[in-house]
């Protein structure tokens, strides 16, 4: 009943917001007199900060702009390779790139935001790599016969597009994904796949919350599943295709996380109406960029998220040995050739440091060579993979692991 609430509430507004929009386009239009005074920049401030908090922001597309190499310039090609029911596999493929290129299958977190949040991230692999990245569907769309979708879902789909992608490939988590990643990449080890990745990349992921708890993680301790459920789940209105499933709203989602950092989007809104003010429209683009892809959620289904919560957070069942795959328990020690990198933020207030880390110690049988961690400073959870730092100074690093892992397969093939 509530998200039909929120739902009928977010559609009472579209003719409000319609209304702002074209005053809004009035005003800032070239023949307006005022338009390019600061007594115009004022008014379209004023209108543009509040269409902003009243629109509903769609999900925003890839689009990757053509690759420099050298001066030169190499479109980026996006194609649909496999589509599953609550996901679709993409592969990105810049034009020239060798065919013995190595392939880089991309996890992003299914925690509300769509996979386009991380665009930025995967985009410094287009020059040198085949990169394939789950692109997660919105759950209220997913119609109800599609059947359900859990945590042991997501693990199958990513062991499915390791097998998609062949032997040699190379596997790059982040956030949430990390933890999921990890179980397939220790099923596949177990059972000798041929296709378990040769390089397993894990970024800000909550392998081991226990380890070094901060706020964010003793405040999810405090929650029991039983209250997360009545709470958190909600069924999907009537107008959509995936009407009648159970979700977790991607909106209350995003309202966990704007909460844990609210003066600092308060402070970043101010800014962009100064922006607009003062004719700072570079400032003011990138104002726009972000929050046009923060703001726009998808929801996920009620299995998944719950499941999530209770293996992960609740009972932490990867580190106690606990976590079970289609009925198989989940050892870490069953990887000895996987070569395993984590990467953690230095100011990173979600995922505490020494969490993704405690990957590489639960991998006890994984030779020294084989495992490697990094710790970005001056980062927070979402400066680790997004920024210049990341540009500059993480995205190399990651790049050299897999090269150096993928030059050492392709002489002992």
């Amino acid at each position: 009943m509530q998200y039909q609430l929120f739902d009928l509430y977010r559609q009472s507004l579209a003719p409000l917001n319609a209304t702002v929009d074209l005053v809004h386009d009035i005003v800032t239009n070239d023949r307006y007199p005022l338009a390019k005074t600061r007594y115009g920049r004022l008014r379209k401030a004023v209108l543009e900060s509040t269409s902003r908090l009243l629109k509903h922001y769609p999900k925003q597309g890839f689009e990757y702009e053509p690759v420099t190499i050298d001066g030169e310039y190499y479109p980026v090609s996006e194609t649909v390779v496999l589509e599953k029911p609550f996901c679709n596999l993409l592969h990105f493929r810049r034009e020239g790139l060798p065919e013995d290129a190595p392939k880089l299958l991309c996890v992003a977190a299914l925690s509300g935001h769509h996979a386009t949040l991380a665009k930025e991230t995967f985009r410094e692999f287009l020059p040198d790599y085949e990169v394939y990245v789950t692109d997660w569907k919105d759950a209220r769309d997913v119609p109800l016969d599609a059947g359900k979708f859990g945590y042991e879902g997501y693990t199958s789909y990513l062991i499915e597009f390791m097998e998609h992608l062949g032997p040699n490939n190379h596997v790059f988590a982040i956030c949430q994904a990390a933890v999921p990643a990890l179980t397939a990449a220790c099923h596949m080890a177990k059972k000798d796949n041929i296709c378990r990745p040769k390089t397993l990349t894990m970024m800000a992921g909550p392998i081991d919350i226990r380890v070094n708890p901060n706020a964010f993680t003793k405040q999810v301790l405090k929650i029991s599943a039983n209250v997360l459920e009545r709470v958190a789940i909600h069924k999907v209105p009537r107008r959509y295709e995936g009407a009648g499933r159970l979700v977790y709203p991607g909106t209350i989602q995003l309202g966990g996380f704007m909460s844990m950092n609210m003066k600092s989007h308060m402070k970043k809104h101010v800014q962009f109406f100064k922006d607009i003010v003062h004719g700072n429209a570079d400032d003011a683009n990138k104002h726009r960029d972000f929050y046009d892809e923060y703001m726009a959620v998808l929801d996920m289904d009620a299995d998944f998220y719950l499941e999530t919560m209770d293996r992960i957070f609740l009972d932490q069942q990867l580190p106690k040995g606990l976590m079970q795959h289609q009925g198989e328990t989940i050892n870490c020690s069953d990887i000895t050739d996987i070569a395993i990198l984590t990467l953690e933020g230095e100011n990173d207030d979600m995922i505490s440091l020494g969490q993704t880390e405690a990957a590489l110690h639960l991998c006890d049988n994984l030779p020294k060579k084989l495992k490697k961690h990094y710790v970005q400073e001056g980062v927070g959870h979402y400066g680790i993979f997004n920024g210049s730092k990341y540009r500059k100074s993480v995205a190399p690093k990651i790049k050299s692991w897999i090269n150096k892992h993928h030059a050492q397969a392709a002489l002992t093939d």
